[in-house]
């Protein structure tokens, strides 16, 4: 019996360590302002000079204005550069590490190399975008887990996109 109990600590172990898992985002600022049109995205996901193109430009944000006040919008830019990519030693930044600067995250190579083949669930009725992140990653927001639940997507796309 024991050696069964080993045995399955061992699978789950190994199952949770492929979700990366991103810090919990606590900071009222970046939470109220970001998190109120979309999930406030882990600055660990993009460099710091990508942060100072979106951060920078919130009048053309992604063809919405998402303007603030520049203490507001400076407060944020902080945030995210001292979190992003390039600088933070956490382990899901280093896997985010790129070369490049991707103008958002799903231009992101390590985006791109995790959601291959789910173009049809970005599609999908429930997720409708692959910035959607929370409609997969449901608890990202608050446990920073990237774990995805896809249940609600029909069999033939969870085939090709995660499980």
């Amino acid at each position: 019996m024991r050696k069964l109990m080993l045995t399955i600590a061992v699978l789950f172990t190994a199952a949770a360590a492929h979700a990366e898992t991103f810090p919990v985002i606590h900071d009222k600022t970046v939470i109220k302002e970001c998190g109120d049109c979309h999930m406030a995205f882990p600055p660990e996901t993009l460099p710091s000079a990508t942060w100072k193109k979106i951060i920078g430009d919130l009048s053309n944000h992604f063809g919405e204005d998402a303007s603030l006040d520049a203490a507001t919008a400076a407060s944020i830019l902080s945030f995210h550069l001292k979190h992003a990519s390039d600088v933070s030693n956490v382990r899901a930044a280093k896997k985010w590490r790129m070369t490049s600067t991707p103008s958002r995250i799903i231009k992101a190579s390590r985006f791109i190399k995790k959601h291959r083949g789910c173009e049809a669930a970005f599609a999908h009725e429930k997720v409708k975008s692959p910035s959607n992140c929370v409609a997969c990653h449901k608890n990202m927001p608050t446990t920073g887990s990237a774990k995805e639940d896809i249940r609600f997507l029909p069999a033939a796309i969870r085939r090709v996109c995660g499980e």
